[in-house]
């Protein structure tokens, strides 16, 4: 990366190719649906909806959990 500058560089992730015949079809389907950005919006908004939830449900232990982190 250039100092001051913008990096133009990308990452590119490669995954190792398995043969789709020993996977599971459940495996399938999850690798079909992350390709769909409407999939993965969903997924977010509802592991945002989880945590948010957690956090309202016991807000003292997470107090609790931030002083001992200290």
């Amino acid at each position: 990366m250039n100092s001051g500058g913008t990096s133009t560089r990308s990452a590119t992730l490669v995954l190792e190719k398995t043969e789709d015949l020993e996977l599971s079809p459940r495996i399938l389907e999850l690798r079909k649906k992350i390709h769909s950005e409407e999939y993965l919006d969903n997924a977010i908004q509802r592991i945002a909806q989880v945590i948010s939830g957690k956090l309202i449900e016991n807000p003292e232990e997470l107090k609790l959990q931030n002083v001992l982190a200290q």
